[in-house]
């Protein structure tokens, strides 16, 4: 079903007959082998329905370039329809999709086939079954709902369309369900029964195919309706305005500003003039004798401007193009830059060094936006925390040696160096070892000792990350008197019944050792000092 905007090719018009040829075979009970034909049509259907879908995808990518060019305000009302209409025709080809899986399950034992694929035409097993097709469809009210639904279709869709414009739309938009239908012996029936009743399953599946084609085709012929709505023609608009377009308002010292300098619905075979002079906010016709010249190429003119110094740039011109009456027209722009050095600033949030085997906050500085930055951190992982800001962690292997931190800024694909830095790398110091919160030896008493009944272990004061550190195990061993009792192993950092109990018992001016204190963290696995305390 073709259509004045998008008529019908060569290729659809033979599928078209294919159809009808496969139809009326069937008609006449043919074989299986005509019937396995219908698999070549619906697939043909199938990469038809692909290529109008394409064509359509293109045609709604042209309405956001539009907005790019000629401002969202301008384009709204085009794609407001545009985006109505998607959203129309997904419906629409998503109800058919499922009226067809809906039949294929009663009439083919299901939709999906041996490898969980969506059934084809060629993998149907009951292709020349009549009587569950026409009872699914008929019988059961599908091709009414269905009817129904095709003419709901057509109705909001042509509300899309320019008001003028929707008798020649509506005569080339095809899903024609209200013509007049006669049987084999020239009886009128009705659309229903005139396309599913007695047929075939094969032919009934390539149909509803064929009906997803035609809802795509459809949505192509509003499609070029609403897109003509769009006129690239500059004096048919209210207004014209140059625009001045920059690869980056932001330029480094010895690089170049660059922009394209362009008409907003710009046409590229119209030859268009430039004019511009530098720290102006206005240029007009009276001026352009003092201006700077660019010969325009494809209805663009390229401007290159050389960045000296630093600080903030302006400029300002004049488009001249020809009018339709032969009459030069003029449409001002504008814009501004900044130049500036190429430095960047990169500094350890909490130190100046980098440690190993731990997640170091890092934050990346620079005169860029942050996702213009590419940091290096040759010989670690970074893991990105927001803009600019970074955990970096180093192997210990690294530890004792120094890392170079890169930073550069892409700019409109364009790589800019920034600078660098350099880290020192070292080891995490040990932590130390205390019995409870604080005890790290001396004369204690042994109510002291048993109301802290654990060993712990932290950083020192002057290391500012947080590093948490599990007591593995330690031993402890009593001498009383000078004489060694056996040492008693301890697993994790709380003191054992027994280490409880001969703490209880020990007398006056026994010494207790904590020794091969073990602690693990994130930087590894560590043995601290030894603890060594009095009983009072």
């Amino acid at each position: 079903m073709g259509a004045t905007n998008c008529p019908e090719t060569p290729r659809q018009k033979m599928i078209g007959m294919m159809y009808l040829v496969l139809t009326a075979m069937l008609a006449l009970n043919v074989s299986t082998d005509i019937l396995n034909s219908f698999g070549v049509v619906d697939e043909t259907l199938k990469v038809s329905t692909k290529n109008v879908e394409g064509k359509v995808s293109k045609d709604y990518a042209f309405i956001e370039k539009q907005k790019a060019l000629l401002g969202e305000a301008k384009v709204k009302d085009a794609a407001d329809k545009a985006y109505k209409l998607r959203k129309l025709s997904d419906d629409m080809v998503n109800y058919i999709e499922n009226l067809k899986n809906d039949m294929l399950d009663y009439t083919d034992g299901g939709h999906l086939d041996d490898q969980k694929q969506p059934k084809t035409v060629r993998t149907m097993k009951a292709k020349d079954n009549f009587d569950k097709p026409t009872d699914f469809m008929i019988n059961k009210g599908h091709a009414k709902e269905l009817k129904a639904k095709i003419k709901q279709y057509k109705e909001e869709a042509l509300k899309l369309v320019d008001p003028k414009n929707r008798e020649s739309v509506k005569a080339a938009l095809g899903l024609e369900v209200d013509g007049e239908y006669k049987n084999a012996e020239g009886a009128k029936e009705s659309w229903e029964d005139h396309n599913f009743f007695h047929i075939v399953n094969a032919a009934a599946v390539t149909l509803l195919n064929k009906t997803v084609q035609e809802v795509r085709n459809a949505e192509s012929t509003c499609m070029n309706d609403i897109i003509s709505s769009i006129s690239a023609d500059d004096f048919k608009f209210d207004s014209v305005t140059g625009k001045a377009i920059p690869k980056s308002q932001m330029v480094f010292s010895g690089d170049h500003y660059q922009a394209d300098i362009i008409v907003a619905a710009f046409d590229s075979k119209t030859n268009i003039t430039a004019y511009y002079k530098m720290g102006a906010d206005t240029l007009t016709e009276s001026e352009i004798g003092g201006a700077q010249e660019l010969i325009g190429e494809g209805g663009i003119c390229k401007l290159d401007l050389p960045a000296g110094g630093v600080g903030e740039q302006k400029y300002a011109g004049l488009i001249k193009l020809k009018a339709p009456d032969g009459t030069d027209k003029f449409y001002s722009f504008k814009d501004k830059y900044t130049i500036v050095k190429p430095t960047a600033t990169v500094a350890a949030e909490k130190m100046n060094v980098l440690y190993a085997a731990i997640p170091n906050p890092v934050s990346v500085s620079a005169p860029v936006a942050p996702e213009k930055l590419r940091v290096s951190f040759p010989g670690a992982s970074a893991a990105s925390k927001g803009a600019g800001l970074y955990d970096v962690t180093v192997p210990e292997s690294m530890a004792g040696r120094s890392i170079n931190v890169t930073v550069s800024a892409d700019l409109g694909g364009k790589t800019q160096a920034l600078g660098s830095t350099t880290f020192r790398v070292k080891r995490v110091p040990n932590p130390t070892s205390y019995i409870g919160a604080s005890i790290w030896g001396g004369k204690r008493s042994k109510q002291e000792l048993l109301a802290n009944p654990f060993i712990s272990a932290r950083m020192g004061e002057d290391f500012a990350y947080d590093l948490s550190w599990k007591v593995l195990s330690y031993r402890v061993t009593f001498v009383v008197r000078g004489v060694e009792d056996p040492p008693i192993a301890v697993a994790g950092g709380q003191f054992s019944d027994a280490v409880r109990s001969k703490i209880n018992s020990a007398s006056s001016n026994t010494t207790i050792q904590f020794t091969d204190i073990k602690v693990s963290s994130i930087a590894g696995t560590r043995t601290l000092r030894d603890i060594m305390v009095r009983i009072r």
